[in-house]
């Protein structure tokens, strides 16, 4: 069977009710930019006017709305917190009928969605030894895995124009037509890469990446779980088989494709879409993006920096995790050690410690540590030992809880 170009495809895409009624996030407030010139959706009578119609999304509502003229912003940034918090900003900030193309690469990282579990999706205590941020997007959907050789987009219109498919589908012609990668197709989940959504009042975007030259072995080992027994209400990735862009090239070809190219041809065929009929050169605006510029900004920056510090806080990348149960167990000095717990928003909330053939002591030290542990933090188990107090076996549980979560 062929491979397929997509990322770590995501499970269920959230629907338009349910993205609908996600909370706004802090980094909306900054000024909106000044309204742009319109460019009529109903093009000059041509073979050319129905191919362009025909290139943007086919809603109930695509007659009744005309666009402003495509503006593309390529982050120059390499920061997860940084470029999430940023293109939250561009949904909420840029006028709703004008049609956004984000362009951004994160350093390594693992990215999980909104509602999701990051030890059912990963091993955080890994990735920290490895030194990979873990991060919440504010889209729902799965986990991806981002490096300096994937590339993401984002594909911003208003809400009443947006259809799932659109997305991928000018993201695959693209490739397709201006990379000459002839593999790449939508798929029946209206995939071309790993996706996910998000819907607000009156404006929606497309995101997803593509793993143009990404290490596969680094995206393999950091979205393994080492808790395979947890059960809960989060929504969980559909795993998928991975390639990357490079992995294609036409035989014509002898160089390896660039986050350049890519970003140029996603570029040009954005712009062929919703730049008007006669796509000539300089009708769509592409802007920069740095943290520099960014910090000068007036009144909002302290918006994008904001939802930086929230994306980056326990309460956001942990605590928003749906509730769960975990059972795991092992074998400790002292005799084999069963655990069932629960946590909600990270907390535990319950938490059981059976220990086999053990003196009645023993168990019951096993039983105070338990409830001693009940409103900690899970996984860290924060301020354990002070709450705990001292027994000769606290110590040797704490740290096999510890690695075991």
């Amino acid at each position: 069977m062929r491979k397929s170009v997509t990322a770590l495809l995501l499970s269920q895409p959230c629907s338009s009710r349910y993205a609908a009624a996600i909370s706004a996030a802090s980094t909306s407030g900054l000024r909106a930019p000044l309204p742009s010139r319109k460019v009529a959706r109903t093009l000059s009578t041509s073979a050319r006017r129905e191919e362009v119609k025909a290139a943007q999304p086919q809603t109930l509502a695509a007659e009744n709305i005309e666009l402003s003229a495509p503006v593309a912003y390529i982050s120059e940034s390499h920061d997860p917190w940084f470029n999430l918090s940023y293109e939250d900003w561009l949904l909420r900030n840029t006028p709703r009928d004008q049609p956004v193309l984000f362009v951004y690469r994160n350093r390594p990282c693992v990215v999980i969605g909104r509602n999701q579990n990051p030890w059912q999706e990963t091993t955080p205590r890994q990735l920290a030894e490895w030194g990979i941020p873990l991060v919440r997007r504010r889209s729902g959907g799965g986990t991806v895995f981002h490096d300096m050789g994937n590339t993401n987009f984002s594909i911003m219109l208003p809400r009443l124009l947006f259809t799932r498919a659109h997305g991928a589908e000018l993201v695959s012609r693209a490739i397709r037509e201006r990379l000459e990668i002839k593999e790449c197709t939508v798929n029946e989940r209206n995939d071309v890469s790993g996706s996910a959504y998000k819907i607000i009042q009156h404006r929606a975007y497309h995101h997803g990446t593509m793993l143009i030259s990404s290490s596969l072995a680094d995206l393999g080992k950091s979205l393994r779980s080492s808790s395979p027994n947890i059960q809960g209400k989060s929504v969980t990735s559909v795993r998928s088989p991975v390639s990357t862009l490079n992995t294609y090239l036409p035989s014509s070809r002898s160089e390896p494709l660039t986050h350049q190219e890519f970003t140029s041809a996603i570029q040009a065929e954005f712009a062929k879409v919703y730049a008007g009929a006669d796509g000539r050169k300089g009708s769509m605006e592409i802007k920069a993006v740095t943290e520099a510029e960014t910090e000068g900004m007036h009144p909002g920056k302290e918006k994008i920096w904001k939802g930086v510090e929230e994306l980056k806080s326990w309460e956001w990348t942990f605590g928003q995790t749906p509730e769960f149960e975990n059972r795991f167990e092992g074998e400790l000095s002292f005799g084999r050690v069963s655990v069932h717990l629960s946590a909600r928003h990270a907390l535990i909330q319950s938490m059981n410690l059976r220990v086999d053939s053990a003196p009645p002591e023993t168990q019951a030290s096993l039983d105070a540590l338990a409830a001693s542990l009940v409103g900690k933090r899970y996984a860290s188990l924060e301020g354990a030992e002070e709450a705990s107090g001292t027994s000769a076996i606290r110590d040797e549980v704490l740290s096999w809880l510890r690695s075991s979560m």
